[in-house]
């Protein structure tokens, strides 16, 4: 069984067209573009802070990143969605609650800094108990461009 799997493992990183060859190995792009959304990252944390963040997806630090994400693979193409404002429903509620927009900033900023999971499933708990509207799980795209090597490793 053991043999078996790793002729599979083998037969998948020898494939040139296999997503381990076009999205990890030898790719430029995809590296720049994982540099860009940790800057991208760095400014909704400064934006947060020096309370320039604004109160609409559109035109924000935060669209910058999310175009970043969904610019890399069919998958994150509705990665962007959860964080359009959407006024009626009053989600996410980072755009009008300043409050909740300090969690979300210090959320990015120590997600950003953190060096191990432990730290990183610490921060997601502590968001999640903030209950705030509209964030949920579309942090998860984010968290994968911070730390793949977290976020990936099962």
């Amino acid at each position: 069984m053991n043999s078996d799997l790793n002729d599979l493992i083998d037969k998948y990183r020898s494939d040139n067209e296999s997503v381990f060859n076009t999205w990890f190995i030898n790719n430029d792009e995809r590296l720049k573009a994982f540099r860009s959304i940790r800057r991208g990252v760095q400014s909704v944390i400064n934006d947060i802070k020096n309370k320039e963040f604004g109160n609409d997806y559109k035109g924000s630090s935060l669209e910058f990143v999310l175009n970043c994400i969904t610019e890399q693979k069919q998958v994150f193409i509705g990665a962007s969605h959860a964080f359009y404002w959407k006024p009626k429903l009053r989600i996410p509620d980072i755009y009008e609650n300043e409050e909740n927009k300090m969690s979300f900033g210090q959320f990015l900023e120590n997600c950003f800094a953190a060096k191990n999971e432990e730290q990183i499933l610490k921060e997601i708990i502590n968001l999640d108990e903030k209950k705030i509207k509209g964030l949920g799980p579309a942090v998860a795209n984010i968290l994968y461009f911070l730390h793949p090597e977290i976020i990936l490793n099962p």
